[in-house]
């Protein structure tokens, strides 16, 4: 038998137990949304925006009137004149629909990053198995939340960078702005204004749709979603994040307010520094988003469900010429979609443990994004010694 034969077997044998792993994971996943609920699926925003009420102004005032057992509608206006047919639906269908559509939407992410880095079949189905039978993944369809949505449309941003396409896919993204200060700071430092411009009159539209529903006034409503963001009950504690991190030490010191709004502008201005530093380089489209999506779960507030977009770290470390370096990326990833999650879950329950937890899960992360950013910026500097 040939070694190119016997290779090929391989592959197909890992694939075939990975895919029924991948298989068995999601179908739980499945399992488990629908039996316990989506809670964190938008439909109420979109069901009352339908009705012509202010979503974030129910939030704002201790749910009055509907629904207080569902997560606070703390995205952008744009997100619910997406949902909006699912507002027409009851919850029960519309959580179907939902989870249905972000398996699907797993897929096609997975299309786009073959797309943006240029993998082989078999790499592709690699990291979709993989990226199934992550716990991320399974937390995603369990409490219904948009961390495909936001994936789908942030690496459609940056496969089609150069043309509208690419900025209507931007502004698409921004519905959950927590992953956009460091893409949409690099994207104003490299000077792509017509691609921002696009991206925010997407977010215009948005705001528009929804203002003309419910009447609140235009102002005062574009600044809701912000002031339901800074509720203390608003979003849980981060999985991994410097600014969750921030919060939760800076506590021991200063009133919990003040230590919210420090740990914001930390991360904030984190982005804005690396988002600098990446702009003095000339990158591929693949490693700069590579790169951003790290720094975008590292510098602000994500939860486990968010580090699906690990993929993307996984299709850069599948591309490494380095068995060293594809190892250790991989292992990394591997350990958040693995074993971190389920330290967390065996401290979550105890404030005691979760400092501790989180300067764990924090210096593993920060610790993945300063070795690839070392890779990365190294290879970007030997290109230009070589294009010199």
């Amino acid at each position: 038998m040939r070694d190119g034969e016997r290779l090929d077997r391989v592959r197909i044998a890992v694939l075939a137990v990975l895919g029924v792993a991948g298989v068995v994971s999601l179908a739980t996943g499945v399992r488990h949304g629908l039996l316990y609920g989506c809670h964190d699926l938008q439909w109420i925003g979109a069901w009352m925006v339908r009705q012509r009420m202010d979503p974030w102004q129910e939030e704002l005032l201790r749910f009055p009137h509907h629904f207080a057992h569902f997560s606070p509608p703390n995205y952008l206006h744009l997100l619910y004149m997406v949902l909006l047919p699912l507002g027409f639906l009851n919850f029960e269908t519309a959580e179907i629909l939902w989870t249905a559509g972000s398996v699907g939407l797993s897929i096609a992410c997975v299309l786009l990053l073959r797309r943006l880095f240029d993998l082989t079949g078999f790499q592709t189905a690699l990291a979709l198995f993989l990226l199934w039978m992550s716990s991320p993944f399974r937390v995603v369809l369990e409490v219904g939340q948009m961390s495909f949505f936001e994936l789908f449309f942030l690496t459609g941003a940056y496969v089609a960078v150069s043309t509208a396409l690419g900025g209507v896919s931007l502004g698409m993204s921004l519905a959950k702005y927590s992953f956009s200060p460091a893409a949409v700071l690099l994207f104003l430092f490299r000077g792509r204004v017509k691609l921002l411009a696009y991206a925010f009159l997407v977010a215009v539209i948005g705001l528009v749709g929804v203002w003309l529903m419910v009447g609140t006034p235009l102002v005062k409503l574009a600044m809701e979603p912000l002031a339901v963001s800074a509720l203390p009950t608003a979003v849980s504690p981060g999985f991994a994040d410097l600014m969750t991190l921030a919060e939760h030490t800076l506590k021991l010191v200063v009133a919990d307010a003040r230590a919210r709004q420090l740990s914001y502008a930390l991360g904030l201005l984190g982005s804005a520094a690396y988002a600098f530093l990446l702009s003095r380089f000339r990158l591929s489209r693949a490693a700069e988003f590579t790169l951003i999506s790290l720094a975008s779960l590292f510098f602000v507030k994500h939860l486990v469900y968010d580090y699906v977009f690990l993929v993307v770290l996984l299709c850069f470390a599948l591309k490494q010429e380095s068995v060293k370096v594809k190892a250790a990326l991989i292992a990394g990833v591997l350990a958040f979609w693995f074993v971190l999650p389920v330290f967390a879950r065996e401290t979550q329950l105890n404030p005691d443990a979760q400092l501790g937890r989180l300067g764990v899960t924090c210096g593993v992360l920060a610790a993945l994004l300063i070795y690839t950013t070392r890779l990365v910026l190294a290879d970007a500097g030997r290109q230009v010694g070589v294009d010199s």
